[in-house]
């Protein structure tokens, strides 16, 4: 699972600078060094990142196509999977909150140590993620200023088709090695999880005054996920996007003083992580 942003992914284009540091900069050691964005960036600086990051995004996008295209390849395919079922046993239904457990987990370890330690060959996701979309978006201004930063927080569109692609190995010895239901209920369950995943990220960044970001369940994860878009604790803590399982068990749940209020653009309220 992966958090969204727009990274530098061709050498040739112009680079962000981010104290004093490229963005993106294939030469740059294997071992990152990511001080220079675990500092919260003035608001100047933040909006010259977010310029260039939506100027990037090309004519023809589409937001809502962003956001129906993986919602519909999803559910197609949890629906599909749920058609496969013959009648599933007690024991074959408990597979289910075992996998959501499984990946809650492995989002975790994505996220930590993808989205923010740079690594081949995925090493493109870390700049999109880190010194972009954590630039852009902190603690007391997370929300979106359009619908064109959609690009800025969901994952690649392609991407739910990617990670089936790449659970297909699992899928298939569950189909050949165990039972057709147990492949059917993992197909169901992880590609829900994408879904919920891109769901709650998006619902994070808009505004806490919006009818869903005033929704209590939203508002408790939102304040979850605007700790970790604290530069100075991103890199530790609060990895979980989704329910923070994996954070609470891992001991990566942030409970000490929040750095100083961060400035928010004009009119709009500086209160993500304490909605």
């Amino acid at each position: 699972m992966m958090g969204g942003g727009i990274g530098e992914s061709q050498p040739t284009r112009r680079t962000l600078a981010v104290g004093g540091r490229p963005a993106y900069n294939p030469a740059m050691p294997r071992r990152t060094d990511t001080a220079a964005y675990e500092v919260t960036q003035p608001l100047a600086k933040r909006d010259r990142v977010r310029a260039e990051a939506v100027a990037r995004i090309p004519a023809w996008y589409s937001p809502w196509g962003h956001l129906a295209f993986p919602s519909c390849v999803g559910l197609g395919l949890i629906a599909l999977a749920v058609r496969t079922l013959d009648h599933p046993t007690p024991l074959e239904l408990l597979f289910v909150p075992l996998v959501l457990v499984a990946v809650n987990f492995n989002e975790w370890h994505i996220h930590r140590n993808v989205l923010h330690r740079r690594s081949w060959p995925l090493e493109v996701l870390f700049w999109r993620h880190t010194p972009e979309h954590h630039v852009i978006f902190v603690r007391d201004d997370m929300a979106m200023r359009s619908t064109r930063e959609f690009r800025l927080v969901l994952i690649p569109f392609y991407g739910i088709v990617a990670i089936f692609v790449s659970e297909l190995p699992i899928t298939l010895g569950l189909w050949f090695l165990a039972s057709h239901n147990l492949a059917a209920l993992w197909v169901a369950t992880t590609m829900g999880y994408v879904v919920a995943y891109e769901w709650l990220h998006l619902a994070y960044h808009l505004p806490a005054t919006s009818v869903i970001g005033r929704n209590r369940l939203v508002a408790r994860l939102r304040r979850h996920h605007a700790i970790h878009h604290t530069p100075e604790l991103m890199q530790r803590w609060n990895f979980n996007v989704t329910i923070p399982l994996a954070d609470r068990v891992l001991g990566t749940v942030y409970r000490g003083p929040l750095p100083g209020a961060v400035p928010a653009a004009a009119g709009r309220p500086a209160s993500a992580a304490r909605a």
